[in-house]
């Protein structure tokens, strides 16, 4: 049966009011739950590195998950950025318990010990939490940090290769964003900017080599030199960019003696 004009008027005006309904919909956002707009806020008030008003924002939501080991672990990070370390402490050891597979709070207990220098106890937290997360190229790189700053500098580079195999950016950023800590301070920083760019010769990158010799000569270090007949520099040795520190780092050669005068009359 045909449909007559007025009946095609009008159902032309539905289907518009029935795409417009449907359009509106999509064009409404859906509501945020009041707890993913705490979490949100909290978040946003670490990024300012406003960390009490971050500590009192995860506390409230603790209150309603009083078991949630992201949340103590959020809340230790902020007392380490305060240097409350006994604060800190509590917070990640109680985030590890709550969820003894959360390597984060494991590695960021691991970094207490490390600003206390007690390089011991901070390896034995690293070691765990790359055996809970062997994949976490903070951590490893942490544990490198602590072997090198208790003189165990095979054992250093050989984390640090690791940390550079999940992450090869992992030296480069600065930030502490995010729910793993990680710290860079060492002792002996000529040697240390060596053993990086022994890490990063053993990996073929010529470029980062050459930038951590060329760091390590500028602190002082006396054995730069040392990388020219250095086994583990053989692959990029003879780069240009390698080469220049090289050069610059090579022992002076002791000047000539120059004849006496023999000037008539001297």
């Amino acid at each position: 049966m045909r449909c007559s004009p007025p009946c095609r008027i009008f159902l032309a005006l539905a289907l518009a009011c029935v795409a417009a309904r449907a359009s509106a919909q999509q064009a409404t956002p859906p509501a945020i739950a009041p707890k993913d707009m705490a979490e949100e806020r909290a978040k946003v008030l670490m990024a300012e590195k406003r960390y009490d008003a971050a500590i009192q924002a995860y506390q409230d939501l603790l209150k309603a998950s009083p078991k949630n080991a992201v949340f103590m672990n959020m809340i230790g990070i902020a007392y380490l950025d305060l240097a409350k370390m006994d604060q800190a402490k509590h917070y990640f050891a109680s985030a590890a318990k709550a969820d003894k597979k959360y390597s984060s709070a494991v590695n960021n207990l691991g970094m207490v010990y490390y600003h206390q220098k007690n390089f011991r106890a901070a390896i034995r937290q690293y070691q765990k939490a790359v055996a809970i997360d062997p994949n976490q190229a903070a951590a490893h790189s942490n544990l490198g940090f602590a072997y090198y700053n208790s003189n165990k500098f095979v054992e250093a580079a050989g984390e640090f290769q690791k940390a550079l195999d999940l992450d090869p950016t992992v030296f480069e950023r600065n930030d502490r964003a995010g729910a793993v800590v990680q710290d860079r301070s060492v002792n002996n920083h000529g040697r240390f900017f060596f053993t990086m760019a022994r890490v990063y010769a053993q990996k073929g990158d010529a470029a980062h080599c050459a930038e951590y010799l060329r760091k390590s000569l500028d602190e002082g270090y006396k054995d730069v030199a040392k990388a020219a007949t250095d086994p583990a520099f053989k692959d990029v040795v003879n780069d240009p960019a390698v080469q220049e520190v090289l050069v610059r780092a090579a022992p002076s050669a002791p000047a000539e003696s120059q004849p006496a005068s023999t000037h008539p009359g001297a």
